[in-house]
């Protein structure tokens, strides 16, 4: 019976990339969205635990107060629903170059979930599992003419993705409620 529940799932800031049997929202009503809404205003306009899924690729630094956004995402995201998060990789120079841009994300970014490293720091330390997100997969994906790396020199990608930029396109964080 629970096989055909529909999953509610959301794309946040969609822009031209829409999901087929996703919820696409956008803020521009010219990206043709499923839902307009600004995901810079509080409280989205969902209920707590509704939600199955949230993708959002590449918006979360666009979004000047993103750890409000990412709270919220935890909030209306029901027990074990997934938050998937794509964001410029920190090496590459997409990161901080567009001029609505406003934050680099790193590993370190997510202080104040259960797993998460969370320094020594007051701010971190008062703030440690506040965010009822755990995480479940850290990726990091080269640029398209460097995926060759991968099967050929896997060690030769991280290498250059450590010690060089823009060898890594993009990091995924997948988290899970809990």
């Amino acid at each position: 019976m629970a096989e055909n529940v529909k999953k509610t799932k959301l794309n946040l800031g969609c822009g031209l990339k829409k999901i087929i049997g996703w919820v696409n929202v956008d803020a521009y009503e010219s990206c043709v969205p499923d839902l307009v809404c600004d995901l810079n205003k509080f409280p989205y306009p969902w209920d707590d635990n509704s939600i199955d899924e949230i993708y959002m690729s590449h918006i979360l630094e666009h979004i000047p107060d993103w750890w409000s956004s990412f709270t919220e995402c935890a909030r209306i995201l029901k027990p074990g629903g997934i938050l998937e998060i794509r964001v410029p990789d920190e090496s590459s120079s997409t990161a901080l170059t567009y001029r609505d841009h406003h934050h680099v994300f790193g590993q370190n970014s997510f202080h104040g979930i259960k797993g998460a490293q969370h320094g020594t720091s007051a701010w971190a330390i008062d703030n440690k599992d506040s965010v009822p997100l755990e995480p479940v997969s850290y990726n990091q994906v080269p640029y398209e003419k460097y995926t060759w790396m991968i099967t050929w020199c896997p060690w030769l990608l991280k290498f250059c993705a450590s010690h060089m930029r823009n060898f890594i396109h993009e990091q995924v964080f997948i988290f899970k409620k809990i």
